[in-house]
């Protein structure tokens, strides 16, 4: 696996999707309180 180095601004322009399966900026998430990024893995 290759370590690659980005930075929390560029981390912040990616988009999840949230319960409602409406697409949400990372950086929406930490604009007004602290946030864990957790990443999970699925296998199976």
């Amino acid at each position: 696996m290759k370590n690659t180095d980005i930075s929390v601004e560029a981390l912040g322009e990616i988009c999840v999707y949230n319960q409602n399966d409406a697409a949400v900026r990372l950086s929406d998430l930490w604009s007004k309180k602290k946030a864990v990024l957790v990443f999970v893995r699925h296998f199976g």
